[in-house]
């Protein structure tokens, strides 16, 4: 009898190797991942597939949850959606240590740090 394994855990944001090639996980549900594929739009995928592929890695993480879509917002009037997202950034900096326009490489506050002073 084989051994029992944990699957693994995707998140929205991973890039993952999946049948050869590096996708971003674009939306994950109970039991489907979506995936990108490049030139294609997307690609659902059961996540009993992806965790049982041969070449399954999640390769790479994103440091911070990416921001939800602003459409989501465009039924509340302007001036709360401005404030929402200005209040947005300044939660996330303080959640994850760089604020989400954050160029790659940037370095963290010390006040910031995610993992204490």
């Amino acid at each position: 009898m084989g051994r029992m394994t944990r699957p693994g855990r995707v998140a929205v944001g991973d890039r993952v190797r999946f049948e050869g090639r590096i996708r971003g996980v674009l939306a994950v549900a109970a039991q489907a991942v979506t995936l990108a594929e490049g030139e294609e739009r997307y690609r659902v995928v059961p996540l009993l597939e992806l965790f049982a592929a041969a070449d399954f890695e999640v390769v790479d993480s994103p440091v911070r949850m990416p921001l939800p879509a602003v459409s989501l917002l465009e039924a509340f009037p302007v001036r709360e959606v401005e404030r929402a997202l200005w209040w947005e950034i300044h939660i996330l900096e303080v959640l994850h240590g760089l604020p989400p326009e954050a160029e790659p490489g940037t370095a963290v506050r010390p006040e910031y740090r995610p993992d204490g002073p």
